[in-house]
């Protein structure tokens, strides 16, 4: 008949004896060293509490009970009752073997206690005995731990695909986020804009350890140069004209949290060293004034602009760059996985109809090809806004061709931005930015509703692909563009 397996003992603890008599606290030490684990001296009460407040990473504690000063029943009190410490073997040595002392020290959480003077054996068998129930604790908690991550891995999969859809690209950026979403690393986000950047920095804090803190979004190209600083730093009373009463800055209502920067290529280079110094040191000082403040922040930025070549170019600060840069995602365009687009359109559709009060099951099937067949632009926040007008626009219980928006329901021989089947992306949506400016005579607003983006980021596109308005009485206007494409 085979024995049962025992626990194994720790191997190289750290043993802490609490021992005001000098022979008996070397004799104790080397009896551990001789096992080959570590040992720690506290000649008193007040020593020990010292110790296992700045290092509390013991295995055991070897515990005389008079001690002067502060007495050992006080530190098993202390030991027993911190959250962190209570799972700590503590052997009682004492010369008081009554059976009172003995029943209360238990009582009070003790594992075991040994009368002085101590049988040296036996006192190296209790330790084994210590250290194999302190083995057998840290292997439950890690088991316990793996089971926790497995189960939050997999609650931040659902979660993103519930939000992002199911595509292997999707699941790529689930693999990384899996190994950074419980630390405190910064993130950078690139993808052009409306691809879910602002999800993925949620899916980052919401299945974080700051979980319970605050997240804090800044859309960074919102605010003018002179404002950022404030509304990032936040400012004094009389920093400025109009600041009437103190007012703490987004860093500040961050604490214990996570803040967002989104479309940070777009922030002056003066704030950019502020930031800086925030992101390595966690400190700053508000607008205006000298005392320095510290927060405890994670860091998660996005950008629809390629920050290396931003910093090639000079345009952003290298060191910044690289603080930032530390765990980098790209966030891909709903070209590269149309086979999101069936399931988010359900989705939106599912909750446009709610919001209407309307029975809407589905989409036709030409009109979901449709969809499946369009360029995308303005990525998944356009496909919101699109399923959005359809909603409005059905009266019956499925979405037809008609329901659609006239860019997306018309022919494309009408000049009409549905993707083509051949060329270059790039090249798709340049001539698709160009001839919506060309049909709506340049009117910037216009153009941005009908493709469905934002003007600020028609304007971007515009600059990117080298597009001029053609001036209306000159000739001269339309080949100079051309060069200029």
């Amino acid at each position: 008949m085979s024995g049962i397996a025992l626990p194994r003992v720790k191997p190289h603890a750290r043993v802490l004896v609490v021992e005001d008599e000098p022979d008996s606290a070397a004799l104790f030490s080397t009896l551990m060293e001789s096992e080959g684990h570590a040992a720690v001296q506290a000649m008193s009460g007040e020593a020990a509490l010292e110790h296992l407040r700045e290092d509390g990473d013991f295995d055991l504690v070897l515990l005389d009970l008079v001690l002067p000063g502060l007495s050992g029943w006080e530190v098993l009190e202390y030991i027993k009752q911190d959250g962190k410490l209570r799972y700590v073997p503590v052997v009682v040595l004492s010369a008081l073997g009554d059976k009172s002392t003995i029943l209360k020290a238990l009582e009070m959480g003790a594992e075991d206690f040994l009368t002085k003077p101590v049988d040296v054996e036996r006192m190296i068998s209790r330790v084994r005995v210590m250290l194999r129930i302190r083995s057998l604790y840290e292997d439950l908690i890690h088991e316990r731990s793996g089971r926790q991550q497995a189960q939050r891995s997999l609650e931040m999969r659902r979660y993103l695909s519930q939000v992002m859809g199911g595509s292997s690209q999707v699941q790529s950026l689930a693999d990384v986020l899996e190994n950074v979403v419980d630390t405190d690393t910064t993130v950078l986000l690139e993808g052009e804009s409306g691809t879910g950047k602002g999800l993925l920095a949620e899916t980052v804090h919401r299945f974080s350890s700051r979980q319970k803190g605050p997240m804090v979004v800044v859309n960074c190209s919102a605010y003018p140069e002179t404002l950022l600083s404030s509304e990032l730093f936040g400012h004094e009373k009389g920093a400025f004209t109009g600041a009437i009463r103190r007012k703490a800055g987004r860093f500040e209502l961050a604490d214990n949290g996570t803040i967002f920067l989104d479309e940070i290529a777009e922030i002056s280079p003066l704030t950019q060293l502020a930031l800086l110094r925030v992101i390595q040191d966690r400190q700053f000082e508000r607008v205006g004034g000298e005392k320095t403040l510290t927060v405890d922040v994670r860091v998660v930025a996005a950008t629809n602009k390629p920050l290396a070549e931003m910093v090639a170019q000079g345009r952003f600060r290298e060191d910044l760059f690289y603080r930032l840069n530390v765990v980098r995602l790209e966030v891909p365009s709903l070209r590269q996985r149309p086979e999101d687009i069936p399931f988010l359109a359900h989705i939106f559709l599912s909750a446009q109809a709610e919001r209407l009060g309307k029975a809407i099951f589905g989409f036709e099937r030409e009109a979901l090809a449709r969809l499946m067949g369009y360029a995308w632009p303005g990525n998944v926040r356009e496909l919101r806004n699109v399923v959005e007008h359809a909603a409005l626009m059905c009266r019956e219980d499925v979405v037809c061709m008609a329901n659609l928006p006239p860019r997306l329901a018309g022919e494309a021989s009408q000049g009409q931005a549905v993707a083509q089947p051949v060329g270059r992306l790039w090249d798709q949506e340049r001539e698709m930015i160009a001839s919506t400016l060309e049909r709506v005579n340049w009117n910037k607003y216009r153009a941005a509703q009908v493709l469905g983006i934002a003007r600020s980021t028609l304007y971007g596109k515009i600059k990117k692909y080298g597009l001029v308005e053609p001036e209306a009485d000159s000739g001269q206007a339309a080949p100079e563009a051309e060069m200029q494409a």
